[in-house]
């Protein structure tokens, strides 16, 4: 019995959202109607309106404690079936009063009870269904960790950050794959991580012809990812591969599903530091990322991100920003899922061979700020649930 009343709870919960909406319709009603003088037709308006207000904040919050933030979408939907519950509402209380000449309260309890019918087949098949994204997700994993490298014209320094990591993984016995994924580079970059193939185990890498962006090429990093923990870094090594080990820690410690690395805060060490004008345009950029994005990070551009293997395919599902802002897009998307988030100090290097542009760049990632804030207002990012 208690079984059968778990697997019915939704059901049951929305049936008694829709009694305290009908209190609150046939209340207002009545008190249009009879207090207020208000004709029937009009009165049934206004107290429709305000059952659905009420039906929409419960079912919501309470029946389906849907989490993805999906405001808009949800209540466009929502109040389609509302106002096509309306026209029905309307054109029976026509019928029930003006040609059957019933008592209008009798009416209304009638229609109600229609409407509620239609109400809730309306929300459960189309509104409120949730049409899960088709994930590659594995149960057995044959790797501890995929550490994930997107590179673009890396020749100079993939060679020395592969043998840097490898050294790693062979002094640490980790049960490891390496992925690079060429983002399309012109120079010896893909010939160069072939050869080391050889003598690297488990080294292995994804190459398309045209340039897509950084966040294109993590992406397609993740899922091609069959570690239990999937790890992305840079290809000059700016976040030494032995923070790992402070990321998983911390990622045990605090039971979060997706542990970064973090320059800014306490116990942060950055052995070589920028040139004065990125740390500005760093700084005014993560400033504008806490403001507007996530407040409760403090570096959200690092480098060196750990994520539990399901939490990274979910979350990166649906990325939809390719280049630099991607980093920023993954952790909102992270948040609006519920996945908890552990920041961790590092050790930081800034390579003098950085290409980034300060002011071209600097404003490709504000569009992207503006972007995924769009896309969060709209519900664009979980419209598929």
């Amino acid at each position: 019995m208690k079984k059968l009343i778990q697997n019915f709870w939704p059901f049951i919960k929305y049936c008694m959202v829709g009694a305290i909406g009908t209190f609150v319709d046939l209340g207002a009603l009545y008190i249009l109607v009879e207090a207020l003088a208000v004709p029937v037709l009009t009165a049934t308006t206004i107290s429709f309106v305000l059952a659905v207000m009420n039906n929409f904040v419960l079912n919501k919050i309470w029946t389906f404690q849907n989490k993805s933030k999906n405001y808009r979408k949800l209540f466009i939907k929502f109040l389609i079936v509302s106002v096509i519950g309306l026209g029905l509402t309307l054109g029976c209380m026509y019928i029930f009063v003006h040609v059957l000449f019933i008592w209008y309260m009798f009416a209304k309890a009638i229609t109600s009870v229609i409407v509620l019918v239609w109400n809730f087949f309306g929300n459960k098949i189309w509104t409120f269904k949730i049409k899960e994204k088709s994930l590659d997700i594995i149960e057995n994993f044959p790797f501890e960790y995929s550490i994930i490298i997107p590179a673009y014209n890396e020749g100079n320094r993939i060679k020395n950050t592969l043998l840097i990591i490898d050294n790693y993984i062979k002094e640490k016995h980790l049960s490891t794959e390496i992925i690079v994924v060429d983002d399309g580079s012109k120079d010896q970059t893909v010939k160069i991580v072939e050869k080391l193939m050889e003598k690297i185990p488990n080294l292995k890498i994804e190459t398309y012809t045209r340039n897509r962006g950084k966040g294109f090429a993590v992406k397609t990093g993740v899922f091609s990812s069959k570690g239990k923990y999937i790890l992305f870094t840079d290809a000059d090594n700016s976040t030494p591969i032995e923070e790992l080990e402070k990321l998983r820690k911390a990622m045990d410690k605090t039971k979060a599903n997706l542990s970064i690395g973090s320059r800014y805060i306490e116990g942060s060490k950055i052995q070589i530091k920028q040139p004065g004008y990125r740390i500005l345009i760093g700084r005014i950029g993560n400033f504008l990322i806490r403001l507007f994005l996530i407040d409760n990070i403090q570096d959200t551009q690092c480098g060196f991100k750990l994520f539990e293997h399901r939490a990274a395919k979910e979350i990166f599902s649906f990325q939809k920003v390719k280049r630099f802002g991607f980093d920023m897009e993954a952790l909102v998307v992270a948040e609006s899922l519920g996945y908890k988030i552990a920041e961790v100090p590092v050790s930081w290097f800034n390579s003098v061979e950085s290409r980034l542009r300060p002011i071209k760049d600097s404003m490709i990632t504000l569009k992207d700020l503006i972007y995924i804030k769009i896309n969060l207002w709209s519900g664009r990012y979980f419209s598929e649930k």
